[in-house]
C-alpha cells in the first residue's frame, strides 16, 4: 500500500477520507497516514492530524491529495510541493467512467459520478456525489464539479471553474475560466465573463 496525506482537515477532507477509505474496502491500496493542517487540532476523523503541510517533507516517498475547496489556494499548493511528494489521483469504485475517458493528475471522482465518453478531466479537478460530466466535456484544471451537477455533451469548462450543486448545462456551451456557476442554475448559452452566474 501507498503512503497518503491528506493536505487540508475540513469539509472537503471529510469527503476525501471517505472516498480513501471506500477505494481501500474494495482494493487496498493506500495507507492514510493523516491529514496536514494549521492550528492545535491533533485529530480529524480518527486519523491524526500530522502538523502542517512543511510536514510532507520529512517523509521519503509519500503521496499527496489536496483537500481544498478554494481552487487558487489548490494550485499555489500543489506547485510549491517537495520533490519528495507525488499526487494521488482517487476514483471511488462506484464511479461510472468510460475506458476512453481521460482523468487528469490530482483529481478526484466521487461515489455515483459518471464522466463519459471520450470526456477530458483536467488536472487537479473535483467531480462529486452524483454529477455527470458527458460525452466530448472538456473540464479544465483545477475546476469543481458539485454533486448532482450535470454538464451535457461537448460542452468546454475552463479552468478553476465551480459549477454548483444541481446546476444544468446544456450541450455546447463554453464556460470561460474562473466561472462561477450558482446553485440550480440552468445554463443554456456561452458564459464569456468571470464571476456568479445564477
Amino acid at each position: 500500500m501507498k503512503d497518503l496525506i491528506i493536505m487540508g482537515a475540513g469539509d472537503l477532507g471529510k469527503d476525501v477520507a471517505w472516498l480513501v477509505e471506500r477505494i481501500n474496502e474494495y482494493k487496498p491500496e493506500w495507507n492514510l497516514l493523516g491529514f496536514t493542517e494549521k492550528g492545535e487540532m491533533k485529530q480529524f476523523q480518527g486519523y491524526p492530524v500530522l502538523g502542517t503541510d512543511d510536514v510532507i517533507e520529512n517523509y521519503e516517498d509519500v503521496y499527496v491529495v489536496c483537500a481544498l475547496a478554494n481552487t487558487a489556494v489548490r494550485e499555489r499548493i500543489i506547485d510549491s510541493l517537495p520533490d519528495n511528494a507525488h499526487v494521488a489521483t482517487l476514483i471511488d469504485p462506484r464511479a461510472i467512467i468510460h475506458r476512453t475517458a481521460q482523468i487528469g493528475e490530482g483529481s478526484m471522482i466521487f461515489a455515483n459520478a459518471i464522466v463519459g465518453i471520450e470526456a477530458k478531466v483536467g488536472k487537479q479537478c473535483v467531480v462529486l456525489y452524483n454529477a455527470s460530466v458527458n460525452h466530448d466535456v472538456e473540464l479544465g484544471d483545477y475546476t469543481t464539479v458539485y454533486p448532482n451537477a450535470t454538464i451535457s455533451g461537448r460542452c468546454t469548462v475552463g479552468k478553476y471553474c465551480e459549477i454548483g450543486t444541481g446546476a444544468s448545462i446544456i450541450q455546447h456551451v463554453s464556460i470561460c475560466d474562473n466561472a462561477k456557476i450558482g446553485v440550480g442554475a440552468a445554463v443554456f448559452t456561452n458564459i464569456k465573463n468571470p464571476g456568479t452566474t445564477v
